[in-house]
């Protein structure tokens, strides 16, 4: 039976909301029927001590949008992304080339690695800010697959055995699971063991923009798994939300805007990625064509008691 998790990082705001109402994170949980949570890591140091850590089922690692340019020293490219070199070594956490990046990553799988998960997330895709609203990318999925495998290759050794290492696909060039052939591609350059996907089904459906509702979308997710064929069974976890966002892209002028802060991004990024629960049995249709071992009701919360009004939703979709 699948494990059911839900996406926390132990921020103040949130330790603090749940002390305000008398509850343990464990409480929080069992208020829901749930068994844990997959926890970001985004520190490269060894994660303090949780008194929740025996409710740590998964960690996601540190994820780059933009990284392939650097890995591939297109220093043209970076300069484009990034006007001053302080700011690409801040972006790059301190590295000043691959190696040290490599480094970087490394560290940031041992803090991972500390909290004794039974996987780790890894993101597969690159994308700077203009190709984000362009949807013009100067990189294939092939490009991208080949170059991830090298760096998963390279800092693999920091991996404890045993804990599967899971690659996310997303809508940006990368492995977004609409070709069985490249994720043949991939798996077949990548050379650690314990290795598998992460299945977003948010991600996925934003790779269709025509779908217009939870059943076209759930139909689309199976028949596209259902095509990958012995390569369904890496799927070993799910972040299950729902993403209808076809009409948002096909209407937004697809140039970078004047404003362009980290919070124009997000709030873009959003509109396409809306992580909101599934209100119908299409979620329940989508587990049942998986079978994973984990689920991660991965949605989108303002505060865990907005979290108490979504997860119910998607929680009785899937029974």
């Amino acid at each position: 039976m699948a494990l059911n998790l839900f996406n926390y990082c132990p921020m103040v705001m949130y330790e603090e909301e749940l002390q305000a109402h008398g509850q343990t994170l464990e409480d929080f949980l069992n208020d829901y029927g749930l068994d844990g949570i997959e926890r970001f890591i985004y520190e490269l140091d060894e994660a303090s001590e949780e008194t929740f850590k025996d409710k740590i089922y998964g960690t996601h690692l540190y994820y780059w949008p933009y990284w392939l340019a650097f890995w591939l020293g297109k220093s043209d490219k970076l300069r484009r992304q990034f006007p001053t070199v302080a700011q690409r070594n801040e972006y790059f956490l301190g590295a000043l080339n691959r190696e040290e990046w490599l480094a970087v990553i490394q560290r940031n799988i041992i803090a991972a690695a500390s909290q004794d998960p039974k996987y780790m997330v890894w993101h597969v895709a690159n994308a700077d800010v203009k190709e984000i609203f362009s949807w013009k990318f100067r990189y294939g999925d092939k490009d991208v697959l080949k170059s991830t495998a090298q760096v998963v290759n390279a800092v693999s050794i920091a991996k404890p055995a045993g804990v599967k290492l899971l690659f996310e696909n997303l809508w940006w060039p990368g492995l977004r699971l609409t070709d069985k052939e490249l994720v043949k591609y991939f798996f077949d350059l990548i050379e650690c063991e314990d290795v598998g996907i992460m299945l977003d089904t948010g991600h996925l459906m934003n790779t269709n923009p025509e779908l217009k509702n939870e059943q076209e979308a759930a139909d689309y997710v199976c028949r596209i798994i259902d095509g990958l064929g012995e390569y369904a069974k890496l799927i070993k976890g799910v972040h299950l939300s729902c993403s209808l966002s076809g009409e948002y892209q096909k209407n937004t002028p697809h140039k970078v805007p004047a404003n362009c802060d980290r919070m124009a991004i997000w709030k873009y990024v959003i509109q396409i990625d809306r992580h909101q629960p599934f209100r119908t049995k299409a979620a329940k249709q989508i587990l049942d064509c998986v079978e994973p071992d984990f689920i991660n009701h991965e949605l989108c919360y303002r505060d865990l008691y907005d979290l108490k009004e979504l997860l119910p939703v998607q929680l009785e979709n899937c029974k």
